[in-house]
């Protein structure tokens, strides 16, 4: 992408990512941001993605791609709709961006990038609070 588009600049905070990358967003089908992930794994970052079941086994979702990093889903009816990364537990990314081509080429967006703690510190307890809850071990499937 071009060194001054909304893409390289999201590229650019996440790749800053030494320790940690806790993704939670509805939507995930940019191929960029996937290989982004990817690279991440590779280079020893630990990565951790909570989606919405619904949209992750859509066609041209990415979260099939991203081998060996952990994922986990919802099992109820309604949507989890949240779009946030928090990158080495200090860098809040947030907005109304799903991170999927045609909201990154196409669509009016907002995303705000937070280096404060008293910011990034709710979104991190929200981020671990559903990891917890959608822990496979906590899933009922009989009566």
């Amino acid at each position: 992408p071009r060194r001054d588009c909304s893409l390289s600049r999201l590229l650019r905070r996440l790749l800053s990512a030494r320790r940690s990358l806790e993704i939670c967003l509805f939507a995930f089908s940019s191929p960029q941001l996937s290989h982004a992930v990817q690279l991440l794994h590779r280079r020893g970052v630990r990565g951790r993605i909570v989606t919405d079941a619904q949209y992750m086994g859509l066609q041209g979702s990415q979260i099939g791609h991203l081998r060996r990093i952990q994922v986990r889903h919802d099992q109820e009816s309604g949507y989890m709709h949240h779009k946030f990364a928090i990158v080495d537990r200090r860098m809040l990314i947030t907005g109304s961006l799903n991170w999927t081509t045609e909201a990154i080429q196409q669509n009016r967006e907002n995303v705000l990038v937070v280096e404060d703690a008293e910011y990034v510190k709710p979104f991190l307890d929200e981020f671990e609070r559903i990891w917890e809850e959608y822990n496979p071990t906590n899933y009922t499937f009989f009566p």
